[in-house]
């Protein structure tokens, strides 16, 4: 039976649009000087370009990979046309340079690797290889912003108990990718099952090593 001709101008339009099915940088978090590699997935070709502007990219096959290096935190974009439409996809890529700002690491007590046993909670939490250069090491760990009690850290081989307000060096010059454990003593009033904190986060300083 053959198809309605609306199904069939619609089938057409379809294929005549451009889109892109993937677009990524990992790592996405690197030290000036290292590499990382773009990859994307589009219908046809297009091209890469870039903010601040990259005088190497250009015109690029619909599938491929690049590696790059930028000397500062930069925003890429693929850009694929056809028939005169246009689909568009960014991803950042952050050049770390210095002792940068703090970013926190961990995640929801609902998160499957939580554990609450002994009156102590805890959970692990993955900085993906994939996010981050293995150049950017640890400078210090800190308990977040706003909580009170103190977290217990375990991290490639290393553990310290983390007061609030006493940022520890204890996993100084270790790379931050990786995984992290995260614990916590339940407190009076507390138990497992009820009433435990809904989250544990760590706020992690790092900077460029070797």
């Amino acid at each position: 039976m053959s198809r309605p001709l609306t199904s069939v101008l619609a089938a057409a339009a379809l294929g005549c649009t451009p889109g892109i099915s993937g677009f990524r940088a990992e790592p996405n978090v690197i030290c000036k000087g290292s590499q990382t590699t773009l990859t994307w997935t589009a219908t046809n070709d297009g091209a890469l370009s870039a903010i601040p502007a990259d005088a190497s990219l250009g015109p690029v096959a619909a599938t491929g990979s690049r590696a790059v290096a930028p000397a500062v935190s930069t925003t890429y974009r693929l850009t694929v046309t056809r028939l005169g439409k246009t689909a568009s996809s960014e991803v950042g890529v952050e050049v770390v340079t210095a002792p940068v700002e703090a970013k926190p690491i961990g995640a929801s007590v609902a998160d499957p690797s939580t554990t609450c046993e002994g009156n102590t909670l805890a959970l692990t939490v993955t900085a993906p290889a994939a996010d981050w250069d293995p150049h950017i090491q640890v400078a210090s760990v800190a308990v977040a912003a706003g909580v009170t009690r103190a977290t217990h850290v375990e991290h490639a081989g290393r553990a310290a108990d983390v007061a609030p307000s006493a940022p520890s060096t204890v996993f100084a010059g270790l790379p931050v990718q990786g995984d992290w454990r995260l614990s916590t003593a339940l407190a009076a009033g507390e138990a497992c099952g009820r009433n435990v904190p809904r989250s544990l986060i760590i706020d992690v300083a790092s900077t460029c090593g070797p």
